[in-house]
């Protein structure tokens, strides 16, 4: 039998699989401006909320809403250390600005020494590698997830075409079927997005669902909201 029959007829050779997080990266957050009016720096600075705080797994709409309604906790930080990303000061301003309107996800690693001397070691600063804007203003709803494609091509369906790893977690499968239509992005977003899944891989919240292939169901994922990394590559 050749390679392409057997994986289009075998989908427990894609079970879940387990994935090391990439070294010396840290984690996730959704990032919020802080809007105490304490004196600087014990307040003004960022909140961070860690991403998929009870997610473990894929969620279907039912356990993403009862998730949604669980209290997440966040952790202040005084500054945001911006060097590992390369932006020019007009860039790191347009970002700032985003996290006053939109959401907006950063990568890194806390420290508990701040930038400058004068720091009190009370205070963490967060040294982000990694940014990712909100192509709408429609909410996150989901886990949030990284999609690529697995380069698989089926002679029939339902087949593993894409991965989905958990962010913040080692969890990571692959699925069947995606769509954007709960995401509401326009023709250029739409294209974008693909673009993403085909090379470093595009960052979405998401559900599950039931697809339906032409040898019985598979697994989709509807995007309710997707991210795109800043500042975006030309």
């Amino acid at each position: 039998m050749c390679l392409v029959s057997l994986l289009a007829f075998s989908p427990w050779l894609f079970a879940q699989d387990v994935i090391s997080p990439a070294p010396n990266e840290g984690s996730t957050y959704l990032v919020k401006p802080d809007y105490r009016k304490c004196a600087f720096p014990m307040c003004g600075g960022w909140f961070l909320t860690p991403v998929n705080q009870f997610s473990r797994q894929l969620e279907d709409d039912n356990t993403a809403y009862e998730h949604s309604l669980l209290p997440l906790k966040s952790i202040y930080v005084a500054y945001i250390d911006y060097r590992r990303l390369g932006l020019t000061e007009a860039q790191i301003r347009e970002l700032e600005a985003r996290m006053h309107g939109e959401d907006v996800l950063l990568r890194g690693l806390l420290s508990r020494n701040g930038i400058t001397p004068q720091n009190s070691t009370r205070l963490a600063t967060l040294h982000t590698n990694g940014a990712w804007t909100s192509a709408n203003k429609r909410e996150a709803y989901g886990p949030y997830l990284r999609i690529s494609s697995t380069g698989i091509v089926c002679i029939t369906t339902p087949c593993p075409y894409y991965k989905a790893e958990l962010i913040n977690t080692a969890y990571a499968t692959v699925f069947d079927d995606l769509n954007f239509e709960k995401a509401e992005l326009d023709r250029e977003q739409t294209s974008r997005a693909w673009q993403a899944i085909a090379s470093e891989g595009l960052v979405i919240t998401g559900v599950k669902y039931e697809s339906e292939g032409m040898t019985g169901p598979g697994t989709g994922i509807a995007a309710t909201k997707v991210f795109f990394s800043y500042p975006e590559k030309k």
